[in-house]
């Protein structure tokens, strides 16, 4: 009896798991959403080493091939630590999801110039008003 129930609460420790977020980030959203683009990453981390996060790289050229005519917008990035087997093996994931707004070119507004001295009306004319 005791074997089994030392078993049991063995294998319900070993096949129990946890997951939790670590970081969300947003840019500006924009008015349009239709276009949503989506891509994720992961790596497998075993006894908690790992040497490099070189598999997030991938992210932004990913989100550039979904949208290759237009522009990725409204990036919400979520980096997130999933466990297993009591944290000896655990699984890293990063979730980039956008809106590609394709052939609307944003047009930049020209700058404001500041009025020189010459081009300042006199303080006379002002009050005049």
């Amino acid at each position: 009896m005791k074997a089994s129930l030392l078993f049991l609460v063995f294998a319900s420790l070993l096949t129990s798991g946890c997951a939790s977020l670590n970081s969300v980030s947003l840019t500006p959203i924009p008015s349009d959403r239709r276009n949503e683009v989506q891509v994720q990453a992961s790596r497998m981390i075993i006894l908690g080493f790992n040497f490099d996060n070189d598999y997030v790289d991938q992210l932004v050229d990913q989100l550039k091939n979904q949208c290759p005519d237009g522009k990725v917008t409204g990036v919400l990035t979520k980096d997130e630590t999933i466990m297993y087997f009591l944290v000896f093996v655990m699984k890293k994931q990063v979730t980039a999801t956008g809106y590609c707004s394709r052939g609307t070119a944003t047009q930049k507004k020209p700058a404001k110039r500041r009025a020189t001295a010459s081009e300042t009306l006199p303080v006379e004319t002002l009050e005049a008003e």
